[in-house]
């Protein structure tokens, strides 16, 4: 369980089926998440992704949102702070590795593109943890659009993610 790129805004720590998960980039998922941050004025701030198949995310959509089917991404907001590197600890994002796969195929017609997926809903994740909301459509196209700048910034086109 260890942080990504040394002194990083957006303190990051990525486990679960890390050894399971579609190759990503995660010095260009620092980079997008750092960016996040910063741009929402937010102080430096931690937070913790697990990894998990399509076993693991629909058991954790049923616990917490009455959903038995898998998902991309779980938000858990916290906002305490961690005691170890004394900043604040947004939350915990739970990101569908297997999930992932199968969005890569379906918007970019191959599975090259996990990884992508997977920084994308990261990134998502972190946005609603930031505030952002994407249940109204209003909403939503605002949250849409500042993923799309935001990956976009790192050479990913998301499409009509």
């Amino acid at each position: 369980m260890a942080p990504l790129p040394t002194d990083p805004y957006c303190q990051l720590t990525i486990t679960g089926r890390i050894a399971e998960a579609p190759s990503f980039d995660a010095e260009r998922l620092q980079r997008v998440c750092d960016d996040a941050l910063r741009e929402a004025g937010h102080e430096a701030a931690a937070l913790t992704v697990e990894l998990v198949d399509d076993s693991r995310s629909a058991e954790l959509h049923v616990d917490h949102f009455n959903d038995p089917e898998p998902t991309d991404v779980m938000t858990f907001p916290d906002g305490g702070v961690d005691p170890e590197i004394g900043c604040v600890h947004l939350g915990d994002l739970a990101v569908g590795i297997d999930v992932a796969r199968r969005m890569a195929v379906e918007r970019h017609g191959s599975e090259q593109r996990a990884g992508e997926e997977l920084e994308l809903y990261i990134l998502h994740g972190l946005l609603h943890l930031l505030g952002y909301d994407d249940i109204e459509p209003d909403l939503r196209a605002t949250m849409w659009q500042r993923q799309h700048e935001l990956m976009a910034r790192v050479g990913i086109d998301i499409g009509d993610a």
